[in-house]
């Protein structure tokens, strides 16, 4: 059983590090800042959370299971994904109305 958990550990941890790394990658190859802003919830609304899972993994399978732990995980799950979309909503609208300018394959522009 311990080397299963081990694998799910490597899978959750590997697997969400992929997911911040094809974010980062894919905002370098962004050409405007609201196109930017949303290639950010691929890393905080699954790379994170995979990551945060398999740090639970390993610490129930070292320190044994204990529901205050799976409760802070949990706690910090719905807050990745909450924040991640608030943020998101606020920076795209703050780039927007600062005038920041738009690639101009961004149609339709609904902004506007």
């Amino acid at each position: 059983m311990s080397a299963v958990l081990t694998v799910i550990t490597g899978v959750l941890c590997i697997g969400g590090a992929i997911f911040v790394l094809l974010s980062a990658i894919a905002m370098l190859r962004s050409r405007d800042g609201l196109s930017r802003i949303n290639v950010l919830s691929g890393a905080t609304g699954m790379g994170l959370p995979w990551i945060a899972t398999g740090v639970y993994i390993e610490h129930v399978q070292t320190h044994g299971f204990d529901v205050v732990t799976l409760l802070k995980l949990l706690v910090a799950i719905a807050g990745f994904v909450i924040m991640s979309s608030v943020a998101s909503n606020a920076l795209g609208r703050a780039a927007y109305r600062s005038g920041a300018p738009l690639d101009p394959a961004t149609e339709p522009n609904e902004l506007a």
